[in-house]
């Protein structure tokens, strides 16, 4: 079986078809994107796979379990021999969840940076009841991801991106506490790799979203996505951040991106614990990544809800806040903190 390939840089998209063949593809190429991204880009990405194999075509009306199921039906049914989709997460979350259900590879072209999904072994797809779910699948077996094209989606794509990258940090201070607690078990190669993430997005030397600034996020995320593959779990990257966010999913009327949720819940938390975050939020306000809880749409009532009950979203994930002093009191002065500081 071919190893997963991973492909980073500007003028990448022109590599669909090199990429195919030096995997091995042939036969029926299933092509998967949305309409909009389609008419930017269609053009470059359909000859690539037609030079490959039999180019079919899907368009991708809903992001939900069912319909993945659907893609993945006619994959297996019409003998398509590999998966290709290009645009954001719900398209390549559809593919990939379709790709791990037929046993087909998956060639993922993402033109945007807001998560850690576009390589992770996890698609988000939505219940019946319009709920997401995380779903266990596999990452991408080849990705072409051009920073030109990413350069030129909304700036608020980005953004997310580097809020869920932030992220790692209370993930990671969640998992020691879990491990010190008993709860959980270290798996220590994906400790680093997500570490690694981290620092690799602190320790840039760019103060600005520039193209070479791009390539060291989407590096970042790739990291992330790496690490919860060696983890089998989200775990590496996952902690009361995401807790939050996702109980936010749930309660919040107003949807925010997953990357801004889950970096309001890492400055959250931390001052919850009576740690410092002035770093983080001083390094979100470097690329101007706005998670004033205000702004985001998020009163206080619902922001006390959701941190009282971040933890019943995730039975088998132990983090501070199961642990924390969650009284209402404290939660609106914390709340009033946020308001006031970022």
């Amino acid at each position: 079986m071919n190893n997963n390939v991973i492909k980073i840089g500007i003028g990448r998209i022109y590599e669909i078809e090199r990429t195919l063949k030096d995997y091995g593809v042939s036969g029926k190429v299933l092509y998967i994107a949305g309409p909009y991204v389609d008419s930017l880009y269609g053009n470059v990405v359909r000859p690539q796979i037609k030079a490959v194999g039999e180019i079919k075509e899907q368009a991708v009306e809903y992001n939900t379990i069912t319909y993945a199921m659907e893609v993945a039906e006619r994959v297996i049914a019409t003998d398509i021999a590999c998966i290709v989709a290009m645009g954001g997460g719900k398209i390549l979350d559809v593919a990939k969840y379709a790709a791990f259900i037929s046993k087909r590879p998956f060639l993922s072209i993402p033109t945007t940076m807001a998560h850690d999904g576009i390589v992770s072994p996890i698609a988000v797809l939505k219940r019946q009841d319009g709920k997401p779910k995380s779903l266990g699948c596999t990452m991408p077996s080849m990705m072409v991801m051009d920073t030109g094209l990413i350069a030129d989606c909304p700036l608020h794509l980005i953004q997310a991106g580097i809020g869920d990258t932030i992220s790692n940090y209370m993930a990671l201070k969640d998992w020691d506490f879990a491990v010190e607690r008993g709860k959980d078990e270290m798996n220590g190669y994906a400790y680093m790799m997500s570490r690694t993430s981290l620092d690799a997005l602190m320790k840039t030397q760019f103060d600005s979203i520039c193209p070479e600034f791009l390539e060291v996020l989407a590096n970042s995320l790739i990291l992330s996505g790496i690490a919860m593959d060696y983890a089998g779990s989200s775990r590496p990257v996952s902690g009361s951040e995401h807790l939050f966010s996702h109980a936010l999913d749930y309660y919040c009327d107003k949807q925010n991106l997953h990357g801004f949720n889950v970096a309001l819940g890492t400055v959250a938390v931390l001052k919850i614990i009576g740690e410092d975050p002035s770093w983080v939020i001083s390094y979100l306000k470097k690329f101007d990544v706005d998670i004033n809880p205000v702004n985001m749409g998020i009163d206080e009532d619902t922001f006390i809800y959701c941190m009282q009950h971040a933890t019943e979203m995730r039975k088998n994930r132990y983090t501070y806040l199961h642990e924390a002093d969650l009284n209402e009191k404290k939660l609106r002065l914390v709340y009033r903190e946020l308001e006031e500081e970022l």
